[in-house]
């Protein structure tokens, strides 16, 4: 069993401004973690390129694609987001861009389709892509919850057009729900999306009656879940339907502000627990797609509990004992 964790140092440098959320420190402390504890000596860390815009536009429009990159301020911050989500559980952050962020945006899509190349040549056994930003809100002409480009989405469509993967199933245990992920395969029975979420929460959708072509599963948990009912519903829900699909590759957008540590939200993981969801899906896909898995960094603003959070979930991936 081999585990690569890819990443690129542009996926630090990309800073939205003062004060915001989804500040740098969230991946820096995940990445020393990875490279610096024991328990991880035997991980890889393949080089990583920027995508190239084709793969990008597998999922997002030209025309955004071209905004994304003329919207990048040669200094300072750019927004890039209007938000269009009025709830009373949206803090009012937005997409910003600064000077690096291109480049960042690049290299975490390009950690994606890297990941995936190496796993469909036999290269690693599975991957952890430490990137930001995130991707699960980003639209395909439009940019949403800190999201520049869906760096899932294109990584299944990418597997799709590249390696003939006939079906793909994306599971996204993030806080919020992947409504971006959701909007690109609604339609596309090719791809098996599910997401557990907190409702109500910010961007208000993935209610349990969305579902798509019937290729979409919502699974709806409530603030203040006490973490044994936020488990049983993960494995009485979540794993039964994800054995009923079909499918010959697994994206898992992991976001860990499901955390009871986390600002962002109301559920009351800990920190193993990240392991146990790891490991289930593993084991599902260990039967279904012959242990084809890339997991993608979502979410997690208390950047010592997302670090933690994700290392349980790497050993997961690499066999390694939590």
């Amino acid at each position: 069993m081999t585990t690569a964790c890819y990443f690129d140092p542009y996926c630090i440098a990309h800073y939205p401004g003062p004060g915001h959320s989804e500040r740098p420190a969230r991946l820096c402390e995940i990445v020393n973690t990875l490279s610096k504890k024991s328990a991880f000596k035997k991980l890889q860390w393949p080089a990583v390129s920027p995508a190239k815009l084709e793969d990008i536009q597998l999922v997002h429009t030209k025309r955004y694609i071209d905004f994304v990159f003329s919207s990048v301020p040669k200094s300072g911050y750019q927004k890039i987001e209007v938000n269009e989500v009025v709830s009373e559980h949206d803090d009012g952050e937005v997409t910003t861009l600064c000077p690096q962020s291109g480049n960042a945006a690049l290299y975490a899509v390009g950690a994606v389709t890297a990941a995936v190349d190496d796993v469909m040549k036999g290269k690693v056994t599975n991957a952890f892509c430490a990137v930001r930003p995130p991707g699960h809100h980003a639209f395909p002409d439009k940019s949403m919850g800190f999201c520049i480009f869906n760096n899932v989405a294109v990584g299944a469509r990418y597997a799709q057009k590249h390696y003939g993967i006939k079906r793909v199933a994306i599971v996204d245990f993030d806080l919020h729900h992947g409504n971006g992920t959701q909007a690109v395969f609604e339609k596309d029975p090719s791809v098996f999306f599910c997401s557990i979420h907190q409702l109500p929460l910010w961007p208000e959708t993935g209610y349990e009656q969305e579902t798509g072509i019937g290729n979409i599963f919502n699974v709806v948990t409530k603030p203040n879940l006490p973490r044994a009912a936020w488990l049983k519903r993960w494995r009485q829900t979540v794993l039964p339907r994800l054995r009923q699909e079909d499918f010959d590759f697994l994206f898992i957008s992991a976001g860990f502000d499901t955390h009871k540590n986390d600002q962002k939200g109301c559920q009351l993981l800990e920190t193993q627990d990240y392991f146990e969801l790891t490991a289930d899906l593993l084991s599902i896909a260990r039967d279904k797609c012959a242990n084809r898995v890339v997991t993608v960094l979502e979410g997690g603003y208390n950047a010592r509990a997302s670090a933690a959070s994700a290392a349980a979930a790497v050993k997961a991936l690499m066999r390694v004992k939590k």
